[in-house]
């Protein structure tokens, strides 16, 4: 099993949930950061990066060194692996990389959407409400053999993309 972290609170919520799942002797889980490539000065050139995304990415790395320090060192049993990529291109190659390895792959909804490595991926998305990283990897091209768990934030009434204002959930 594996679970891709690129950031945001949908990948913060499928990093928590994988860590409940690891906790079964018989799951073995790897955890996959994707990290934007800092040597290619090109993705950083036209970047303005908004106190929001800083916020968020202070929100990631809090939550992942709590994970990282908890699981990967202290629990032993879960295995750690980070990919530095420059773009949504690399991205896509490293998702197809993984191709049967992975019996099942959790990651977040929304996972890195404003992020370079995400980029340009919902020009060409298939099923948009499975996000970027889950439409990659649920796509038709992909292998048969890899099941995907997208997670999803719970959000408050009014927070959902398209609900009405007097909508109720039940």
């Amino acid at each position: 099993m594996g679970v891709i972290f690129i950031g945001g609170k949908d990948d913060r919520e499928a990093l928590a949930y994988a860590s409940r799942v690891a906790q079964h002797p018989q799951v073995k889980l790897t955890v996959i950061r994707f990290l934007e490539d800092s040597s290619v000065e090109s993705s950083s050139l036209f970047r303005i990066i908004l106190p929001e995304q800083e916020q968020e990415k202070q929100l990631d790395d809090e939550c992942f060194t709590q994970f990282y320090e908890r699981h990967v060192i202290g629990g032993g049993r879960i295995s750690y692996m980070e990919k530095h990529l420059a773009n949504a291109s690399e991205t896509f190659s490293t998702l197809r990389s993984f191709e049967g390895q992975y019996s099942l792959v959790i990651v977040g909804r929304e996972g890195g959407m404003n992020s370079i490595l995400t980029r340009g991926m919902n020009d060409w998305q298939q099923c948009p409400e499975l996000g970027p990283i889950g439409d990659v990897l649920s796509g038709s091209d992909f292998s048969t053999t890899l099941s995907v768990l997208i997670i999803q934030q719970h959000r408050l009434k009014g927070e959902i993309d398209g609900l009405d204002e007097d909508f109720s959930m039940i």
